[in-house]
């Protein structure tokens, strides 16, 4: 017989799965029951979220096409403003193309050159951006691999320009004059636009002189001081300035004529030379390369001898005589007087 411990036991085993039964139908109704009224819902709940899910990306698409059209408004603006044009023709104007010629100097003045030609690099190297430095180098083909080393660790932007023709050491003069009219044939010829300088071996420049370069929209020009160490003297050639008034009251420096003076204390006194234009040797001056291929200033000089028809260098000359009032000064405020570069020897052109 069994006792009350052991029988009750076996009540608990025995009511224990009809307990299990009740709480999986439980479960099981109240998961058929949230079915029925999820089905039994409205479907305009539906197809009110859809329709103010539309409304709302309709409403960021007018949004987002009225700001672009505003935007676009304010660039075209912006893009025909006078001061915007001119900040973007000043911008566009970033290639300054220097050109070093090596006529004058022999064989037995390699390291000078050299040392000249570092210098030279060095300067160039310092010029900030925007801008960019095309060098070009121009020497004898004879002359061409001592240099073509020393270009290729200078880190610059170069192109190493050369010639068959040859001259003698009495003819520095014409060969000179031939090494700049083959750097300017090189440059209209792929179309360089930029600034021309001419940076000679024997030039010294301040860094202001080099950032003012490309700002130059067609002419400019700025005094040279030339030094003589052995003689003791130093002479002083550029343009002469002068304030004028433009149409929107405001006032300019332009070129009104050039000048020479043998020392510094005489420069107030020195009377200006009648032919408003530099030699091209001593004169400081650069312009906008798109001058070389616009024909309407070509046929301002019309010419019959056939080897001058070329002759570039001379063009750019007679452009400087004739349109020396044309000339931007620099520096613009300091009337032409603030001396940014120097000759220290005149034997190194």
């Amino acid at each position: 017989m069994a006792s009350p411990k052991q029988q009750q036991h076996k009540k608990r085993k025995a009511g224990g799965l009809p307990l299990l039964l009740r709480r999986a139908m439980l479960h099981s109704c109240l998961c058929f029951l949230v079915g029925l009224l999820t089905g039994l819902a409205p479907s305009d709940w539906a197809d009110a979220a859809a329709a103010n899910a539309q409304v709302l990306s309709t409403s960021a698409a007018r949004a987002m096409n009225h700001t672009a059209a505003l935007l676009t408004t304010h660039y075209q603006l912006y893009q025909h403003h006078p001061k915007h044009k001119q900040q973007q023709q000043e911008e566009q104007q970033q290639l300054v193309i220097a050109i070093t010629t090596t006529a004058g100097q022999s064989c037995s003045d390699r390291e000078r050159r050299s040392a000249a030609l570092t210098r030279t690099a060095h300067a160039l190297r310092l010029v900030s951006p925007p801008a960019v430095v095309v060098w070009l180098v121009v020497e004898p083909a004879r002359e061409a691999a001592p240099t073509a080393a020393l270009l290729r660790r200078t880190g610059l932007v170069y192109r190493h320009l050369t010639y068959a023709d040859n001259f003698t050491a009495d003819a520095w003069e014409e060969e000179r004059h031939h090494q700049r009219n083959v750097a300017l044939g090189h440059v209209e010829q792929h179309r360089l636009r930029g600034v021309v300088l001419f940076a000679g071996l024997a030039d010294v420049y301040d860094l202001r002189l080099l950032d003012n370069l490309r700002h130059i929209r067609t002419l400019g020009a700025w005094p040279v001081a030339t030094v003589w160490e052995q003689e003791g003297r130093v002479a002083v050639q550029g343009p002469l300035c002068k304030s004028r008034s433009t149409s929107s009251n405001s006032s300019s420096t332009a070129v009104s004529a050039w000048f020479s003076a043998p020392t510094f204390g005489i420069i107030a006194t020195t009377s200006t030379s009648s032919r408003p234009g530099p030699d091209g040797s001593s004169a400081g001056f650069a312009f906008a390369s798109d001058l070389l291929w616009d024909p309407a200033r070509w046929d301002r000089f019309p010419t019959s001898e056939p080897d001058r028809s070329q002759d570039s260098i001379d063009f750019v000359h007679r452009l400087l005589l004739h349109d020396y009032n044309k000339t931007r000064p620099i520096p613009d405020y300091s009337a032409c007087l603030h001396i940014m570069a120097w000759r220290v020897d005149a034997t190194l052109l």
